[in-house]
């Protein structure tokens, strides 16, 4: 049984993903205004001030926005840890597609397991947290990107939890004996 397709697609999502992530890294780490304004903005609900009844009962939960730097480093170090596991989980796929082992194929999923758990982990803690901040109400466009990745975590990680098939060999057909009338399929 070979499973270098396999390996190669979970290779392919996996070595994406974190390829992504690397670079979200490097955007709040060279612009960190940029995602310190928006984490700012969540974290005060200042966007919920210029409206006198839309969440308004959920504003006691605000948080000063001078901790947008400390909440955006922390953030920023979450997926450093997290685009290191993908690529890790990368890496051991190359690793099983080159050997075609069936022994480097399973770690390799193990490790792509909890590296796509812990990118779910990531978004949902966004989601979560901006729920709570009521991030929903005035920066939908965000939250849809966080729903977003999590749908594709999901998908990612159901991918890689599929086990490999293996094709089975085709039979010939039996010659037919003489005075055997051969079988008619019905088609449905």
């Amino acid at each position: 049984m070979s499973f270098h397709p396999f390996s190669f697609s979970r290779l392919a999502v996996l070595a994406s993903l974190a390829l992504w992530l690397s670079i979200a890294v490097l955007n709040n780490l060279t612009d960190p205004e940029t995602n310190r304004f928006h984490i700012g903005n969540t974290l005060s609900m200042v966007l919920l001030e210029e409206e006198e009844l839309l969440g308004a009962a959920l504003r006691w939960r605000a948080w000063p926005a001078h901790w947008a730097e400390t909440a955006l480093y922390a953030v920023a170090g979450i997926q450093v840890v997290v685009s290191m596991l993908l690529w890790y989980a990368a890496f051991a796929y190359a690793k099983a597609w080159r050997l075609g082992s069936r022994t480097a194929l399973d770690v390799a999923r193990n490790r792509a397991v909890v590296a796509l758990t812990c990118f779910l982990l990531l978004w949902f803690g966004f989601i979560c947290g901006g729920l709570w901040f009521g991030y929903w109400l005035k920066q939908g466009a965000i939250q849809s990107v966080h729903m977003t990745l999590i749908l594709i975590g999901l998908v990612a990680l159901l991918f890689v939890q599929g086990e490999p098939q293996s094709w089975p060999a085709v039979q010939p057909a039996a010659p037919a004996t003489p005075g055997s009338q051969p079988l008619e399929r019905s088609l449905p």
